[in-house]
């Protein structure tokens, strides 16, 4: 299912769990819990085994996808796609024979912690045979699975030695030195192999998924009062050490399929206690405002307070003062009919690293936030916002 269609999905479902949730929605002060929404849990289905081969590009050394037959003894690095991994609760990959016997089980790792990313790394070496790779495991409820690809893999019986792909033009001094990165990219690859090895023994991976609690929501207030966006609430706990996105995308789900998309709701700041190892960044503000991955530890649990507001406003790094851009949109009619509704509006709220899917029922039509902003000194961004103010 592409990602146009789970969306679809998921639309479809927050508008029926609104309907069985408006009796306990708060119209008043707008408080309360997200109400949970089940999604469809789709079979696990192994979609790719693809070989690759070592590249240098613009920012580095990389794999590329490996132009000729794989040939039959070598060693070769693997990319390997598994749709409906959220479904899974462990896996194993194995290369099998045209009759499906197994020939040899692989040692793979996963591209990252989150639980619907469903790509995978490792090592194969090729047999002298036809053959096909397949995947086999348990999923979240306690059912056996298998899945074996279609691919039938012709191997060569020889070839010319694998070529290192550098980019065209460099000296025979510059090809030594980007050679040698790329043979120590491959060693690092070796031994994250090696690791894996360690970690899943006999091959299978057991998928961790962290524990979220559900997402408290309430009115985010000016300095008057006034509302200006919503505080999210919740708590998270791991089985393993994982390192993921955990600050959710929040977006109205509008009635009208032209509204749909035009605003999101971005986090302004908020807390992580205890604060949670930072991957590539240097503060705390960019695991909450940007989103970035952070690593969290096995039997904590982290609490976090996320505070959110309209996409189209900007707070600027110096003053603390905001400014709307009022120019973000560019079909005006949509803009200026979303403005004018003074209708609650329902909010997606989603964090798929953990696969944690809910809907706030009713909350603030975006009118309130843009004349709350605007009531508060907000003033026009211009055409490209700048938060140097």
């Amino acid at each position: 299912m592409d990602i146009v269609a789970k969306r679809s999905l998921r639309v479809g479902l927050i508008l029926v769990c609104l309907v069985l949730a408006s009796a306990v929605t708060n119209a008043q002060n707008y408080r309360g819990e997200a109400v949970p929404v089940v999604e469809r849990v789709d079979p696990v289905e192994f979609s790719r085994l693809r070989f690759l081969t070592f590249a240098f590009g613009r920012e580095g050394p990389m794999d590329a996808p490996l132009p000729t037959p794989p040939v039959a003894g070598r060693e070769y690095f693997v990319e390997a796609d598994v749709f409906g991994i959220e479904s899974a609760s462990s896996i194993r990959f194995e290369i099998v024979d045209a009759a499906g016997r197994n020939l040899q089980t692989l040692t793979m790792w996963k591209a990252s912690d989150g639980s619907t990313d469903g790509e995978f790394y490792g090592f194969v070496t090729v047999p002298n045979q036809p053959f096909r790779a397949a995947v086999s495991g348990t999923n979240t409820s306690g059912a056996a699975f298998r899945s074996v690809l279609d691919t039938v893999f012709q191997p060569a019986a020889n070839g010319p030695p694998e070529q290192l792909i550098l980019p065209a033009g460099i000296s025979s001094n510059q090809g030594a030195q980007l050679q040698a990165m790329v043979v120590a990219y491959r060693q690092q690859l070796k031994t994250r192999a090696a690791q894996a090895t360690a970690e899943h023994p006999g091959g299978l991976i057991t998928l961790a998924r962290a524990v979220v609690s559900r997402i408290a929501y309430e009115p985010l207030g000016s300095a008057s009062g006034a509302p200006i966006g919503v505080r999210l609430r919740y708590s998270m706990r791991f089985s393993s050490s994982q390192t993921i996105v955990a600050v959710p995308l929040v977006f109205p789900v509008y009635p009208p399929a032209a509204w749909r998309g035009v605003v999101e709701m971005r986090p302004l700041g908020g807390t992580i206690t205890p604060v949670p190892e930072m991957v590539g960044v240097q503060s705390l503000q960019d695991v909450l405002v940007y989103r970035a991955a952070a690593t969290y530890q096995a039997g904590t649990t982290y609490t976090f307070t996320v505070d959110m507001v309209p996409d189209y406003v900007f707070q600027g790094t110096q003053t603390g003062r905001f400014c709307i851009h009022e120019q973000k949109v560019t079909n005006r009619a949509v803009w200026d009919a979303l403005m004018a509704s003074q209708a609650a509006v329902p909010y997606s709220v989603s964090i798929s690293d953990t696969e944690t899917s809910a809907t706030i029922p009713a909350f603030f039509p975006q009118r309130t936030f843009h004349e709350s902003f605007a009531a508060g000194g907000a003033f026009d961004c211009g055409p490209v916002p700048n938060i140097r103010f």
